[in-house]
């Protein structure tokens, strides 16, 4: 990741990027719910505020390694010590939520009859926070009037009481009596504070895990402890205090410098979190295989040589093109078509990163046309290809010999994270590219409509026609397997969005083999789900089509586009692909569903069979065409002779579907074909599922 990141921070620095300066070990808290404890004059315990997970993420902490962290600290263990069966756990287990007042009783009760208690480990913790206070002290002693709240917090923190159990006894006080007063609302987050929550996997063990903000009660000091404007102050102070010599020659820039001896930063991107910029695994001793002695494996820079200065400006680089605010402009998260484990699996997700030399942020919609989240609803990539490729034409024009860069950063294991891919199209390539993808779905798919069921009764259904797809959901409809004729969803593993990547960009030697395997997986595992929709629409069972739930017959237009894109890229046109034999003879099925559910109507009072007559033979033509021809041949006569001695309005649509059924067995080419490929199959499915104005009415 060191090589793409000092290229990133390279192209940054040419344009003048705006980027933040952090400090290695200036850091954001994670996203907890927890606390803000406000100090007030001689260190007293003023004011306690519930502040929200998003709220916590947005403050900043200093951490040496992976512990000390301030002045955001974390309350480890519950405040009271109460044993893991006391009665009072199950008195709170079996209250509900509306219970609250009787939930506040229970707690103070536990007050009255528990202690406070503070364990030996905690208490060295505690220790070290306020050693690391008081040296922060002596740091801070002359600062500028904007900073004066820090070294005020630090003052009153080593002064607040004379032992860790006492804060902790002060702190359990305030919460409970401002849960009292209606100050604090939060009910859940007071008790998991006081008297902790049994570990999911650990039932004997008990867990709290709050995090505590400290800052101080006044408002009248220009930035608070907690502004990110402190944040920026403590790593420019951290950062202008450290003087070392040269002592190696960096790896990236060839210049005598000071090394990397410890650790490597490790900045905050996107969701992935705090990202290590390089790391060794020590359970793997074939990383130290070129390290002959074993006191030089703590030191990084015999692995990797690079100066402490250029080191931190990567990571802020990275840290600056991943900002919150530039969500979906230069990053966003992507399906990787991977699940996390459990009953309700998730999906995992990996990061795209998209920049322009010479330009960062190439538009609002940059990194949005490659993905949406999971359960969003948003088919727009037409409108955001559009305004990215008017931006790429003012690229083209002003740096006509620049490109782009598309990233994709994933987990390759629990803590280390890994470029899986790294690809620099021009921005005429990227426009040919989404060009090609939408225009794909707009004029190379029959007429296939899908309604979806109003979400409302008394509402009309929602017509929806296949549109074209961000490239993510292509690997999210790939990442489960549709079962008892698309009633059933099975989460499996899907395929990896380079691959995808591939296939949009065209990228030379990988984009045939891309498409091929996508186009086995879409056979595969959505063609039940397309055949079984389309068999329940073609038998007009109301009770039938409504075993399909909204979010089914989505995956299934979605579906039908992804088949448009694929024949298009093995250069199958609508204009050829829909005379061949394939598609008319997924449009003889239907037809053939039709006259017998016609028959069905009228001969047997409407009785319809679970399979019509063309659907049971789709997996024979989807094989052996000759063989299923043959089959329809021989069950068709009857259905076939009760057609043509009716007459009358009644049986309009039948004799319609067996004149269809002439004209098309007219086009079918002879001889048929004992064999088939997947692009015959996709074919079919289309045909199969294709609508004509007649049996829409």
């Amino acid at each position: 990741m060191l090589n793409e990141a000092y290229d990133l921070r390279r192209n940054l620095d040419e344009i003048g990027f705006d980027i933040p300066v952090n400090h290695p070990d200036v850091k954001t808290p994670g996203k907890n719910q927890g606390y803000i404890l406000k100090l007030g004059r001689n260190g007293l315990l003023h004011t306690i505020d519930e502040i929200d997970k998003e709220s916590m993420g947005e403050l900043w902490c200093h951490r040496d390694a992976k512990q000390n962290a301030f002045p955001v600290v974390k309350i480890q263990n519950p405040l009271l010590s109460i044993p893991i069966n006391d009665q009072i756990r199950n008195q709170l287990s079996i209250l509900k939520k509306s219970d609250q007042t009787k939930r506040i009783d229970i707690i103070f009760d536990a007050m009255t009859t528990h202690k406070f208690i503070i364990s030996d480990k905690d208490k060295r913790a505690w220790n070290r926070l306020r050693d690391k206070a008081l040296s922060w002290l002596d740091l801070f002693l002359e600062i500028d009037d904007n900073y004066l709240a820090l070294p005020c917090m630090l003052r009153r923190f080593v002064e607040s009481v004379s032992s860790p159990l006492a804060f902790i006894s002060s702190l359990g006080n305030l919460i409970a009596k401002r849960i009292r007063q209606g100050q604090l609302q939060d009910i859940k987050l007071a008790e998991k504070t006081l008297i902790g929550v049994p570990e999911k996997k650990r039932p004997d063990k008990l867990r709290c895990e709050i995090p505590i903000a400290l800052d101080i009660a006044e408002t009248n000091y220009p930035i608070s402890v907690g502004d990110p404007r402190m944040k920026s102050f403590v790593s420019r102070f951290f950062l202008s205090n450290e003087i070392s010599a040269p002592d190696g020659i960096c790896a990236l820039e060839g210049t005598h410098r000071p090394l990397v001896k410890k650790r490597f930063p490790e900045p905050n991107i996107g969701a992935l979190g705090e990202t290590k910029l390089f790391s060794k695994n020590k359970a793997t001793p074939c990383e130290f295989r070129y390290i002959k002695n074993p006191k030089d494996r703590e030191d990084a820079s015999k692995s990797f040589p690079i100066s402490k200065s250029l080191a931190a400006d990567i990571s802020d680089g990275l840290n600056a093109l991943t900002a919150i605010t530039l969500k979906g402009k230069t990053w966003r998260m992507v399906a990787n078509g991977k699940w996390e484990g459990g009953r309700n699996k998730k999906e995992r997700k990996d990061l795209l990163l998209i920049y322009g030399e010479g330009q960062p942020v190439i538009s609002d919609e940059a990194a949005d046309i490659f993905g949406s989240d999971e359960t969003e609803k948003r088919d727009q990539f037409e409108n955001e290809a559009r305004a990215l490729c008017l931006a790429l034409d003012g690229i083209k024009k002003h740096r006509p010999h620049s490109r782009l860069h598309i990233l994709l950063i994933g987990k390759a294991d629990k803590e280390k994270k890994q470029v899986i891919m790294h690809l620099t199209p021009t921005p005429q390539e990227l426009q040919d590219a989404a060009e090609r993808w939408h225009q794909a779905v707009q004029f190379n798919l029959p007429d296939i409509v899908i309604h979806l069921p109003p979400k409302e009764k008394g509402q009309n259904a929602v017509a929806r026609r296949p549109k074209a797809l961000y490239p993510d959901r292509v690997v999210r409809i790939l990442s489960s397997k549709w079962v008892r004729g698309g009633l059933d969803e099975l989460k499996l593993e899907g395929p990896a969005l380079c691959q995808v990547l591939d296939l949009m960009l065209k990228k030379t030697g990988k984009w045939k083999g891309a498409a091929t395997n996508l186009l086995e997986l879409s056979i595969h595992r959505t063609g039940p789900l397309l055949v079984g929709l389309a068999a329940a629409l073609n038998s007009r069972d109301i009770e039938r089509m409504e075993k399909y739930k909204s979010f089914s017959r989505l995956v299934a237009i979605r579906s039908v586009a992804l088949l448009g894109i694929l024949l298009d890229a093995f250069d199958r046109k609508k204009e050829v692909y829909m005379t061949d034999t394939a598609f008319q003879l997924g449009r003889l099925l239907s037809m053939a569903d039709t006259l017998h559910r016609e028959y069905c109507m009228h001969m047997r009072r409407g009785s319809i069979p679970s399979q019509l007559i063309g659907n049971a033979l789709m997996p024979a033509a989807a094989g052996n065409p000759e063989d299923a021809i043959d089959r329809l041949r021989e069950r068709l006569n009857i259905y076939q002779a009760w057609a043509s001695k009716n007459s009358g309005e009644e049986y309009r649509l039948a004799k319609w579907a067996l004149a269809q059924m002439g004209e098309i067995s007219n086009t079918i080419k002879r001889p048929l074909p004992t064999k088939t490929d997947q692009t015959f199959r996709a074919e079919l499915f289309l045909g199969y599922m294709a609508r004509t104005p007649k049996e829409s009415e």
